[in-house]
């Protein structure tokens, strides 16, 4: 079946049973543990049975008491044994449908279909778990579709010539925006997942070993390997230390890279929806219509700026968070294709415009603030360690220094990607962060915008402008009155009056 049955109600697929079976095994796992070394004992046995009669009836009852169908006009969903829920989208409010597989879903040809309407995040989608594969295709191509694709009539021959004959306009073929290359893996080391997980795994060694009881036997075991490990001295164990950590993070940052995004793809298809698959064991497959799209973010992590990558997302209604349109790849990929979305080539590299002196010196007094306390600490102890004739005096003074620069390095790479700019039909906002990001909302996305300032600011004469937009609020800090009544003006005219005589807070009804 590829397509749903449109005058009777569907059903789930039968093998959704035992994929739910399958899935609860592992909370079985204590139960069997407890077979095997108490024997074949009535309290062990008895867990596991019926562990496995609850996972059956898990299963069995999402089968029974669903109930799915597609009409012209909307998606309709029942669900539920003893509290009964009817759930209906009309098609004209569904705002993305997302397609997702885990391992034993692709096994069995199956897919999970969450249809998202845009109002109430999560809780207000609509959940297909699972269909079948192609069924759960056809629905994230059909479900976004406005009118009826136009059909043949029955007889070929019949009105093939005169003014009677329908008129069919050709689809356009789907358009291919980008496609996973190998060469991108080299991005997946600049970023800190990899680093994130060692830590992570580290911490949960540690403390299965303390609650398993083993603390003192690894304490043993420590003493005698850093006993021998001190045979070799600090100029081996510490870089060797740093080698290790780096390597392993770098394992785990490619494997997660290919786990996440391996055979992925971005297309435009025939009604301009764009369409993401990506995933090598469980694969996700997500759909956004053109016109929820409001724009687009450019974000460049600080280490992925090394080897020149960036990430693409995208500022759409009815999404939960901004989705990827593009994993970790080359900048100028990126670019491409965010000039292919917006259909305005150049807007994500607008030059942006200073927000002005004020707007640097707070962020060279806010990153020496941040650190000052430890500053004035390492430095007092710098100085009462000067009369020790010891090298060791040294450390404090040069943490001090070192935290002094880098807050000062930092705010100045903070000041350089401040900024705004607007265009014909786009408005850009540059972020006071170490990452660079850029985000490029359209005009026509744009709502309105309100004005705050601290009681700092008013010092200082700057305000955040925040540009407000049904996919979220995007804020350019500290700017002039002047700039910031300059770029409301560029992007919607008519509110300009009332946003300045309101105090700076304007919504418009776009």
């Amino acid at each position: 079946m590829t397509r749903p049955d449109e005058t009777e109600w569907n059903r789930l697929s039968p093998w959704g049973i035992a994929t739910r079976v399958i899935k609860s095994i592992p909370s079985l796992i204590p139960a069997l543990i407890g077979v095997f070394f108490l024997g074949r004992a009535v309290g062990p046995v008895f867990f596991v049975i019926a562990g496995v009669a609850i996972s059956v009836l898990v299963g069995l009852l999402p089968w029974l008491t669903t109930r799915w169908r597609v009409t012209e006009d909307q998606l309709e969903l029942r669900h539920g044994l003893v509290r009964k829920i009817s759930a209906t989208a009309r098609r004209d409010r569904i705002r993305s449908v997302d397609v997702t597989a885990g391992p034993i879903e692709r096994a069995l040809s199956l897919r999970k279909v969450v249809v998202g309407t845009g109002v109430g995040g999560k809780e207000s989608a609509l959940v297909l778990d699972p269909i079948p594969a192609a069924l759960a295709e056809h629905l994230g191509r059909d479900l976004l579709r406005r009118t009826a694709a136009p059909t043949a009539p029955s007889n070929p021959d019949t009105h093939a010539d005169g003014d009677n004959a329908p008129v069919v306009a050709p689809e356009r073929p789907e358009e291919e925006l980008a496609r996973l290359r190998p060469g991108w893996i080299r991005f997946a080391p600049f970023s800190l997942t990899g680093f994130a997980v060692v830590a992570a795994g580290a911490g949960i060694g540690f403390r299965i070993v303390d609650e398993a009881g083993l603390r003192e036997r690894g304490s043993e075991l420590a003493e005698s390997w850093f006993a021998r490990i001190l045979d070799l001295g600090a100029a081996v164990i510490i870089p060797g230390a740093i080698v290790l950590v780096v390597v392993l993070s770098v394992l785990v940052s490619v494997v997660a890279y290919v786990l996440a995004f391996w055979g992925f793809r971005l297309v435009r298809r025939a009604d301009g929806a764009l369409h993401t698959t990506r995933g090598l064991i469980s694969t996700v497959a997500a759909t956004i219509e053109r016109k929820r799209v409001r724009g687009v973010q450019l974000h460049e992590p600080v280490l992925m700026r090394i080897p020149g990558g960036a990430k693409l997302r995208a500022i759409a209604t009815g999404t939960d968070r901004n989705p990827t349109l593009l994993p970790p790849a080359p900048r100028e990929e990126a670019v491409h294709v965010a000039d292919a979305i917006l259909g305005r080539p150049g807007a994500v590299e607008t030059p942006l415009v200073a927000h002005g002196p004020a707007a640097v010196r707070r962020r060279y007094t806010r990153a020496v603030a941040a650190v000052a306390v430890p500053v004035v600490v390492f430095g007092g102890v710098a100085v009462a360690a000067a009369f020790v004739p010891d090298w060791w005096a040294l450390f404090p003074a040069a943490i001090a220094l070192v935290l002094l620069l880098g807050s000062v390095g930092a705010a100045s790479v903070r000041a350089r990607h401040l900024g705004s700019a607007t265009s014909e039909s786009t408005v850009s906002i540059g972020s006071p962060t170490l990452a660079r990001t850029r985000t490029v909302l359209e005009f026509d996305g744009v709502i309105g915008f309100v004005t705050t300032e601290t009681f700092f600011q008013r010092r200082a004469r700057v305000a955040t402008l925040t540009v407000a937009t049904a996919a979220g609020a995007f804020g350019a800090v500290d700017l002039t009155p002047e700039r910031a009544a300059e770029v409301a003006r560029t992007v919607e005219p008519e509110i300009v009056t009332a946003f300045l005589t309101t105090g700076g807070s304007a919504v418009s009804e776009a």
